[in-house]
């Protein structure tokens, strides 16, 4: 009975395999958000009956926000793209090293985003 060859590191390559999932799970979820909150925003317009000149120029800047989040979801599918690409090439080639430039620089500029969102809400 022959065994087929199995690479040392099935156990890491599944792992990056989940993150690369979560990763696409939250791009979609990051696109889809764009889009309720341009089609929630019409039909909130709608209902109040706004003055149509005020109308445009709050839905432009909805639509705005949308578009952002869409190029946002976008931007983070083909980067975790890559990010699973390379990592699966290092821990082939065992020369993998944690970003932690990478993770820091996510983590503070997620902050900030977070820290404005809560400035413009108030």
């Amino acid at each position: 009975m022959d065994n087929p060859k199995t690479s040392r590191h099935v156990t890491d390559h599944l792992a990056n395999e989940r993150t690369f999932l979560a990763w696409i799970r939250t791009s979609i979820a990051v696109m889809t958000l764009g889009v309720a909150i341009n089609r929630f925003a019409l039909f909130l317009m709608e209902m109040h009956q706004v003055v149509p000149q005020v109308r445009d120029l709050a839905n432009r800047h909805v639509e705005k926000l949308g578009i952002g989040l869409v190029m946002l979801g976008i931007v983070m599918l083909a980067g975790s793209t890559w990010h699973y690409l390379h990592v699966g090439k290092t821990i082939d080639d065992e020369t993998y090293r944690p970003s932690v430039k990478v993770m820091v620089g996510t983590a503070i500029a997620i902050g900030l985003i977070g820290g404005s969102t809560l400035i413009w809400l108030f």
